[in-house]
């Protein structure tokens, strides 16, 4: 990050805590950015932060928001590098490192681990699959009913369960890796009171979406057997 890109930061920063801005400060900034290039990723990570709080963002917050992100979009594109014949050692890191890099800039989509190596039946099948058993016109309906979806949202388990429903899941976090019932913690040890880790809440969403489109259970019909035989 250069002096220039710094400078335009800030001012994106500016635009949140109404700071002020010097040449001084855009030089620091660039000095503790400069591996740090100025992108969407990192101006998302300014206005991210902004969005949970409205204390002033340092350039060591920008790294470690910006490198959330990235890790976000590494963990959902799963990447599996299986090699090519013949290549030497440097070739397959160097690969290996361009496909992670794929990864977290967001061209390599995301995708299930069994997509990622090439396992399991194609989309298509699967979506055939899900919709045996159901009228071709009807309309799709959530395994659990809407109604006590928001039944349970509005209860929860408990008041922070109420505030922070996504402490129901891990923290995948690496810096964090709180389990379920338990607050999010900063890389301090010190724990989140008043909010969670943006990871979690991601992964809250992923679990609740994957259950809400899981087809319920076929019910299996037995027949009723007496002392006396048959009724």
């Amino acid at each position: 990050m250069t002096p220039a890109d710094a400078a335009e930061l800030l001012a994106l920063a500016a635009a949140f805590d109404r700071r002020t801005i010097g040449e001084a400060d855009a030089h620091a900034w660039a000095r503790a950015l400069r591996d740090i290039p100025l992108d969407r990723d990192t101006r998302t990570a300014v206005a991210e932060h902004y969005a949970r709080t409205e204390q002033w963002i340092t350039p060591a917050r920008v790294r470690e928001v910006r490198a959330r992100i990235r890790e976000t979009r590494i963990g959902d594109a799963h990447p599996v590098y299986d090699g090519t014949p013949g290549e030497t050692g440097a070739q397959f890191v160097e690969r290996r490192r361009a496909q992670i890099t794929a990864a977290a800039d967001g061209t390599l989509p995301a995708r299930t681990i069994t997509q990622a190596i090439g396992a399991g039946p194609r989309r298509d099948v699967l979506a055939l699959a899900a919709a045996v058993g159901h009228a071709v016109d009807a309309p799709e309906r959530p395994y659990i009913p809407t109604a006590i979806v928001e039944q349970l949202a509005e209860q929860g388990f408990g008041a922070r369960r109420k505030a922070f429903p996504e402490l129901t899941v891990e923290c995948p976090l690496h810096t964090c890796r709180a389990r379920k019932g338990s607050p999010c913690k900063a890389p301090s040890g010190r724990e989140l009171r008043e909010h969670t880790h943006d990871l979690r809440q991601r992964a809250y969403t992923e679990h609740v979406s994957h259950v809400m489109s899981q087809p319920p259970a076929p019910r299996t019909t037995r027949a009723r057997h007496t002392a006396g035989g048959r009724r």
